[in-house]
């Protein structure tokens, strides 16, 4: 089975994969970000790497590349998230929620390669991640893709809350919640390295642990919470998944507390930095969340097929 992942980031899609089962396939991965590379690359020596999505083709049964050509036959499985920063609720208020008019809008790049390989597979198997959306924004993904995103938030499969949509053109359906606590994975010990700085951009983050009533500068208090909030590129700034009490004032969520969030197994980005790391954990997918998604398909059919 081929398996072309756009975006692919950390490579959460092969770690998917294989969650659900998968064995046989061969991933090819397009990504431009250096540590995201880095990070996959320690985890995962097999991947084809092709570089610049808006340098990736396919006609004919070769995958065209910046990095080369490969004759690769049928493309079974088609994988990405393309870039939300332009979906984004949060941008609303910057002005900045312009859809696919902005950074959003190298949805087209997936849509481009989706179009291409389906001329020579029409049953080629797509699916599609991105944030919870406008409906105008999400109604035209929709009619692009053929299909209707459907709504998952992670907090069903793990201890973060992370609203998504999936668009895909197979029938799963939501699990069952699994009933993940967050205080069963918080980390303890000596963890000040991990402390806030204080300054007074961190004193309002802080709020003096009252949370998200201090308004958008203040970060919400996960000391007892069950679920942390959404995994953000930056654990520094508001907004963020949330601080926690510790030692009088608060700390951040520690490297393994993130990769938990996103059920990375620990220690997946231990190549990177601390700052690296929030970057490559906040843009990535949460893998059970995926792994779920792709329990659907028919897996010997996959393999089988290729």
């Amino acid at each position: 089975m081929n398996v072309l992942s756009l975006f692919d980031g950390i490579s959460c899609g092969k770690l998917a994969l294989e969650r659900a089962g998968f064995t046989n396939f061969t991933y090819y991965a397009s990504e431009i970000d250096k540590n995201a590379i880095k990070c996959s690359q320690d985890n995962h020596k097999d991947i084809i790497r092709l570089g610049d999505v808006t340098k990736v083709s396919y006609i004919n049964g070769v995958l065209h590349s910046e990095n080369g050509a490969f004759n690769v036959g049928k493309i079974d499985l088609l994988i990405g998230g393309s870039p939300c920063q332009s979906f984004s609720a949060s941008n609303a208020t910057f002005g900045k929620q312009t859809g696919l008019q902005g950074k959003s809008g190298l949805f087209y790049e997936y849509l481009r390669i989706l179009r291409e390989i389906q001329a020579e597979n029409p049953s080629v198997r797509f699916l599609l991640e991105n944030v919870k959306m406008r409906g105008d924004s999400k109604k035209q993904l929709d009619d692009y893709l053929g299909t209707t995103g459907k709504y998952f938030n992670s907090e069903l499969v793990s201890y973060q809350k992370r609203p998504r949509f999936y668009w895909c053109n197979w029938i799963w359906e939501l699990p069952q919640d699994k009933g993940v606590n967050f205080q069963e994975f918080k980390q303890q010990g000596d963890l000040s390295s991990f402390m806030l700085r204080e300054v007074p951009s961190h004193f309002e983050m802080w709020n003096d642990g009252k949370g998200r009533n201090g308004g958008l500068k203040a970060c919400p208090n996960v000391t007892h919470a069950e679920k942390i909030h959404c995994v953000t590129t930056r654990q520094d700034r508001a907004p963020n998944s949330g601080l926690i009490e510790y030692n009088g004032y608060c700390r951040q969520l520690t490297q393994h507390e993130l990769e938990l969030a996103q059920t990375l197994p620990i220690n997946y980005t231990k190549v990177l930095s601390y700052r690296q790391a929030q970057a490559v954990i906040g843009n990535a997918w949460t893998v059970d969340a995926v792994a779920h998604i792709f329990s659907y398909l028919n897996i010997k059919q996959m393999e089988l097929s290729a």
